[in-house]
């Protein structure tokens, strides 16, 4: 958002503009970017999956069950689940997790009930203004090609042209699929879906339930700039020989994400593991790899995040189990501290180095900024500093806690503003 603001005399400036100024801020917050405006489609750049200006960030959010178990799964599968993640939960990314074939039911048994619960949940995250990606949630995606191709055709096709979808095309391969297999089904599926959407992101699972990260990056899939691949772990089972693979493997060039892991075992009942959790998130915020967790369900093992047997009102009612707890904390804590915050001043999109601040704020993708301003939300100036273009940044350690307002000029006297907090 651009902001551009008149200036009068000092003793009309506190009186008449800082108070337009402040206003206008309330009613952005009402009025605010939605996560996708914010960070435009997601792609890949390097070894990072970045926001579209190339900014890399972590995005922190929550993988609904398996769509084909309505008992425990479809039944979640609603806009106010979904709304409720966005606004309570403050997720910026949920994951439609479409069964396909698992214990007979699914997209290959019954296309249109699973279509239908796919659709209603990526409408709700396009209105909500989140991320959503869709899974082909299966152990072998090579066996249901062609329904794959028809599926994400279809998909493609819809919602195509919103940068909030993302298409994970083989949630986990088995221990037994080679990746030369995973590749062979890829290929045609990734083709199916460029000829209807030509530039959102698309993820690829790797073998050993998407842990052989090492096996992509050593032949990964050539041909579309857009493409990452799945890393999934559950903190309980797998630990910091799997991040030293993924490290190498981004090392080596391919852009991971984190589709879905639990702070549990691998079994996802049992095995609650806090403390190896929170290394993961330490990791995957230091990585600037996106992760959603598993899952959205009331299903009674330690991996759901609902209580069992309560159902929808559970989650509205915050009914949650430990491990829901925890992630819920996560989540929310990553949503405030997201360190892509975009605002425009001439047509580029800036960013700040953090929000909330602790101390020094850098501008990113700054032209020849010349000066910062804060502004305390009563419409007083704080601190105004000329800054150095190559360098342009300033030190915020000496403001109280609160709510501030920075705004930033350039030579061409253009102006550009964005609220931040001060920790």
């Amino acid at each position: 958002m651009k902001l551009n603001f008149t200036f009068f005399k000092k003793s009309q400036f506190s009186k008449i503009a800082m108070l337009s100024l402040v206003t206008l801020f309330s009613y952005q917050h009402v009025t605010s970017q939605s996560i996708v405006e914010r960070f435009g489609r997601l792609q890949v750049n390097g070894s990072h999956v970045t926001a579209e200006n190339g900014n890399k960030i972590s995005l922190a959010g929550m993988s609904l069950f398996w769509s084909s178990f309505q008992d425990v799964g479809g039944k979640f599968y609603t806009a106010e689940v979904v709304n409720h993640l966005a606004t309570d939960w403050k997720t910026p990314i949920t994951r439609a997790a479409m069964g396909v074939e698992e214990a007979g039911f699914g997209y290959a048994f019954n296309p249109q009930a699973e279509l239908n619960k796919v659709k209603t949940v990526v409408d709700a995250a396009i209105s909500e203004g989140i991320y959503v990606i869709i899974d082909f949630h299966t152990h072998h995606a090579e066996d249901y090609q062609r329904e794959a191709i028809t599926f994400f055709t279809e998909m493609a096709e819809t919602y195509g042209d919103n940068d909030h979808v993302i298409y994970e095309i083989y949630n986990e391969p088995l221990n037994t699929t080679t990746w030369e297999t995973v590749k062979n089904y890829a290929a045609p599926v990734i083709a199916a879906i460029r000829s209807k959407d030509p530039d959102n992101l698309i993820i690829v699972g790797t073998p050993t339930w998407s842990q052989d990260v090492h096996l992509a990056a050593a032949s990964p899939i050539t041909g579309d700039p857009n493409l990452a691949y799945t890393l999934h772990f559950y903190a309980d089972s797998h630990r910091e020989w799997l991040r030293d693979r993924a490290d190498q493997a981004m090392n080596d060039g391919i852009a991971l994400m984190a589709t879905e892991w639990g702070s549990v075992h691998s079994s996802g009942n049992g095995g609650y593991n806090p403390t190896e959790a929170q290394k993961w998130v330490n990791w995957m915020t230091e990585n600037k790899i996106s992760h959603l967790n598993w899952s959205v369900s009331d299903k009674d093992e330690s991996a759901s995040i609902i209580k069992p047997n309560e159902g929808i009102q559970g989650l509205l009612n915050n009914s949650l189990t430990q491990p829901g707890g925890f992630i819920r904390d996560i989540i929310l804590t990553q949503a405030e501290t997201l360190s892509v915050d975009d605002f425009t001043i001439d047509g580029n999109k800036l960013s700040i180095s953090q929000n909330p601040v602790v101390d020094i704020v850098t501008i990113g993708g700054a032209k020849n900024l010349e000066e910062i301003t804060i502004y305390n939300m009563n419409g007083s100036s704080v601190i105004t500093k000329k800054i150095d273009r190559n360098n342009p940044q300033i030190n915020l350690s000496s403001l109280s806690t609160g709510n501030y307002i920075l705004q930033v000029q350039d030579i061409n006297k253009s102006k550009a503003a964005i609220k931040i907090i001060k920790k």
